[in-house]
């Protein structure tokens, strides 16, 4: 039987697909990428955003037309959040919810040439505009044993990067060890670099910053900062201000001046008025971040922030969105100029793609030769304003 399985969503999704995939070859399916020749479909759905929704929508709608259609099985977070919609899709055999996924989750097989490695899931913070924390439950860590079993198997198989992720990465707990603890012992298990997942700023522990400094953790965070607004923070209930943000990127810059820090930043959230927007725009000039990952702000229902007064108009959020995609624009730039010249060392993702420790995608030059999952010392250059690759002289 040939199965195929789509995914929509964070990394944490993609993880727990893997997983599913890892499932279904242990009872002898082949993996197919397309649905069209698959005899069972299964899709790994998200619900963080309305996009992400109608994304996952598509997914189904599109499976469900093909001829002959496989047997379709939806799972994921839209399922937990809305499963009468799903429900009424047409062409559902199977609805599973996150309950029944993770009962499903097996050892993953590796989809791709940086594995990710589930270590956490689960939050509690109760963010007014998230419904994802509720969908997924409280904090649970993945018992260390398992996690570095899953390391070590990995590392024999040769992979260069493993990249660690979770819901609230990291709130890792698990036999006394914190995610600086796991990181540590993690390294003994390979050669391999590490590089984390999203992490919410007040989970980052001064230990977690010093481990930051070895080597083979790569020099790239990202980091859910939301809003540079204090007033905003405070009312969806983040764990920090906009000092306290800022504290954090100069502590890692200090530790690691080359870090390229990632930030994601909603546009329009409730309250969000014209001093709040501005407070966010010049905390990011402060912080000058490698890129930002923009979310126009959108109400989901069943959360704090979908009540609550001073909801924006939809050209407005498109607005502060574009806004802000432009300064993302300038950051990315700015800092990709900054290596021009120099050499990373990059992992070869595709025949024509590498990425470096420092998150640069860089082009590769047609008939490099290089095979996928390799570590090279690569030579950064610009041409046609892109970032291009070339293998270094040994």
């Amino acid at each position: 039987m040939r199965a195929a399985i789509l995914t929509a969503g964070c990394r944490l999704n993609q993880a727990e697909s893997d997983a599913l995939a890892g499932r279904l070859a242990g009872q002898g399916c082949e993996l197919v990428p397309d649905p069209a020749s698959a005899d069972v479909c299964l899709i790994n759905t998200c619900a963080v955003t309305q996009a992400a929704e109608r994304t996952s929508v598509q997914l189904v709608r599109q499976a469900a037309r093909l001829n002959p259609k496989p047997r379709i099985i939806v799972t994921g977070c839209l399922v937990q959040h809305r499963p009468g919609k799903v429900g009424d899709l047409g062409g559902v055999d199977e609805i599973w919810n996150n309950a029944r996924k993770q009962a499903e989750l097996s050892l993953p097989v590796p989809m791709r040439t940086r594995p990710l490695v589930k270590v956490q899931d689960g939050c509690d913070c109760g963010c007014a505009y998230c419904v994802v924390s509720g969908l997924r439950g409280k904090p649970r860590s993945v018992p260390v044993e398992e996690v570095l079993g899953q390391v070590r198997m990995l590392a024999a198989q040769g992979f260069p990067e493993l990249v660690f992720t979770g819901l609230n990465l990291g709130r890792y707990q698990s036999a006394g060890l914190d995610l600086a603890g796991l990181l540590k012992m993690a390294l003994e298990c390979g050669g391999f670099r590490v590089r984390l997942g999203s992490l919410e700023p007040d989970t980052v522990s001064d230990t977690l910053v010093e481990q930051l400094a070895g080597e083979r953790i790569v020099p790239h965070l990202h980091l859910a900062l939301q809003t540079g607004s204090d007033r905003l923070l405070s009312a969806m209930g983040r764990g920090y201000d906009a000092s306290g943000f800022l504290d954090l990127v100069r502590r890692v810059r200090r530790i690691k001046p080359d870090a390229n820090l990632g930030c994601d930043v909603i546009a329009g959230l409730p309250g969000e008025d014209e001093e709040a927007f501005t407070c966010t725009c010049s905390l990011l000039s402060d912080v000058s971040p490698g890129y930002l990952h923009v979310f126009p702000y959108s109400a989901r229902p069943g959360t704090r922030a979908a009540a609550m007064p001073g909801q924006l108009d939809f050209q407005t959020k498109r607005r502060r969105a574009e806004v802000l995609r432009r300064l993302s624009a300038g950051f990315r730039a700015a800092y990709a100029r900054r290596f021009a010249g120099s050499i990373r060392k990059a992992v070869v993702e595709t025949e024509d793609s590498a990425l470096t420790d420092n998150y640069l995608k860089l082009a590769l030059r047609p008939g490099c030769g290089l095979a996928p999952r390799t570590l090279v010392d690569m030579v950064i250059s610009e041409a046609r304003g892109r970032l291009v690759g070339t293998p270094a002289a040994t």
